[in-house]
């Protein structure tokens, strides 16, 4: 889905579509001791990588080149919280699998917040 379609959706989108938010396991599952790639809307349409590390720890480059680290948990409902370290924008939100990618929406206003659009094994390059 191009991002300014993504924007436009909401958790309340998805779940009348019939999908569900993945299970803290089912998250965990997929992310933990991998890199993500993905995307956000900050000025304009932004991409980064991150390696999720399992113990929590998470390194990250946008395409704007910025450098980023931080804390990642995911709770017992599911919602996965982001606390960077300096600027970056902390956030929570609940993750549905759609096809190939886990889409987050916030967990307080159910707006779109990001997407996971690949998920590699292990910890990879961060250049994007």
């Amino acid at each position: 889905m191009k991002p300014e379609l993504e924007m436009q959706t909401s958790k309340h989108d998805l779940v009348s579509q019939g999908y569900t938010p993945l299970t803290k396991e089912e998250l965990l599952k997929l992310i933990a001791n991998n890199t993500v790639r993905g995307d956000y809307e900050y000025s304009g349409h932004r991409i980064y990588k991150t390696f999720m590390n399992a113990n929590g720890d998470m390194q990250a480059k946008n395409d704007w080149g910025s450098e980023e680290t931080g804390r990642w948990s995911v709770a017992n409902d599911g919602s996965m919280s982001v606390e960077w370290e300096g600027y970056w924008e902390d956030w929570s939100a609940l993750a549905f699998k759609v096809d190939d990618e886990i889409k987050f929406y916030d967990s307080i206003s159910g707006k779109w917040r990001t997407t996971f659009h690949q998920i590699m094994q292990g910890e990879q390059d961060l250049e994007v």
